[in-house]
């Protein structure tokens, strides 16, 4: 079984949303409610994709991609944002943070299966773990 996918999300029904349809596509999840509950995992549990909610209480979810493309064990795991926030300039920061996807809520969840899919093929192509 490949690593789980990690979702970093402080709204339940949006956590609970997001696993389910992971889940039911065959993904494993681990589920974080901060920003440093979801760091402490992704350094623990190894995922291999990691959905970051960017308002999160305390520390940002685009704070937390900082933090965790900044540490040599968990610089390879791709991240993609999850915000309420569609601005380019919204994206453009997540970017610039080292998220490699962009989904937005409400969310297309056909949409959102084959843009995780395309990225962990990607990732798994290019020889990552």
């Amino acid at each position: 079984m490949p690593h789980p996918i990690l979702v970093i999300e402080d709204n339940a029904a949006n956590r609970e949303l997001l696993s389910s349809l992971l889940e039911a596509h065959g993904y494993g999840v681990i589920q974080a409610t901060t920003a440093q509950s979801g760091i402490d995992l992704a350094r623990s549990a190894a995922p291999q994709l990691i959905l970051m909610d960017l308002s999160l209480p305390g520390m940002s979810g685009l704070e937390a991609t900082r933090q965790l493309k900044s540490d040599p064990g968990t610089t390879h795991v791709p991240v993609i944002a999850v915000s309420a926030h569609a601005f380019d300039k919204d994206r453009a920061a997540a970017m610039a943070a080292g998220c490699c996807g962009f989904i937005t809520k409400p969310i297309d969840t056909r949409r959102m299966i084959v843009e995780i899919a395309g990225i962990l093929r990607t990732h798994r192509l290019e020889g990552t773990p």
